[in-house]
């Protein structure tokens, strides 16, 4: 059932709260060490001064203004932020408290809050079978929470066509930027392969994925101590009845596949993280950001 407006503005106060709490705490300055610009840009030419370097100078603007002078550039701080969410039916799954799609949310609208104050144009695309909304990159706190009501409005359903999206997006952004990919990454079929297509879109973007995982896809045998428990997948239409020693066996296979599928990520040229529904996801991307900037 699609939310009510009042449902859909009472989500994206709270999301902008919780975003503007996070910003005022540390997330502002980790954004900033973690994404920065594309590079060096020229700002201005200035007098020399003893100390300077001296492969600063530009000889040509000295030997036309009988003076010497260098180049002063400064770092092009802006830059393009695409959020990729995903909106298929997998993505409805709760336990118990906010579903996978409700942490996705969240965790966009804190970013994203995070890109617009830092200056950086901010877009977004959700997808399923297909693509379904997209947002041109634009500036401000207002855009942001405008693109989270959008996005609160989706209907989820649909499988999880990953391949297709991360197409979609590398034949939007023109320029380098950064690609944040929230999802759980189930596959819908086994053929489904979507490595080449993020690697291929690693090769021009920086590409960060965010896994969401609700913390009861993998706790199969603490939720199986009382009896038999259900296990299938909204998507793929498995259904499994397993008494205590098949979900201990399928609880292994299931974190074994959530460890490959990090692998398979980072293989391809990408960060990747691990959030449960469950989890304060806030300490696990900050530790991602550490690692980001150690790598600078």
């Amino acid at each position: 059932m699609a939310p009510s407006l009042d449902d859909v503005r009472r989500e994206v106060r709270r999301i902008e709260i919780r975003a503007r709490r996070a910003l005022r705490e540390a997330m502002a300055g980790q954004y900033r060490t973690a994404f920065r610009g594309r590079g060096l840009e020229f700002a201005e030419l200035r007098p020399y001064s003893p100390g300077d370097d001296v492969r600063a100078i530009d000889w040509k603007a000295t030997a036309r203004l009988r003076t010497p002078v260098v180049r002063r550039y400064v770092e092009e701080r802006e830059q393009t932020i695409m959020f990729l969410v995903d909106v298929s039916g997998s993505m409805a799954y709760a336990a118990s408290g906010a579903s996978v799609r409700d942490r996705a949310i969240e965790i966009a609208g804190v970013l994203g809050m995070a890109a617009a104050a830092a200056n950086d144009l901010v877009g977004m695309a959700a997808f399923n079978t297909d693509v379904v909304m997209s947002v041109a990159p634009a500036k401000g706190s207002s855009h942001v929470l405008r693109m989270l009501r959008d996005l609160l409005s989706q209907p989820i359903g649909g499988r999880t066509e990953l391949a297709r999206a991360l197409r979609y997006i590398g034949r939007v952004m023109r320029k380098r930027g950064v690609v944040i990919v929230i999802s759980d990454f189930v596959a819908t079929h086994p053929d489904h392969v979507w490595e080449p297509a993020l690697a291929q879109l690693a090769r021009r973007h920086d590409v960060v994925a965010i896994c969401l995982r609700d913390r009861r896809e993998v706790g199969l045998a603490a939720a199986n101590a009382a009896g038999l428990v259900q296990w299938g997948g909204s998507e793929r239409g498995d259904t499994l009845l397993a008494d205590l020693p098949t979900a201990q066996r399928q609880e292994l296979a299931l974190r074994a596949e959530q460890h490959g599928m990090l692998q398979r990520i980072r293989h391809c040229g990408c960060d990747a993280v691990l959030i449960g529904t469950g989890d304060d996801w806030m300490p696990t991307l900050i530790g991602l950001f550490h690692q980001r900037r150690s790598r600078q």
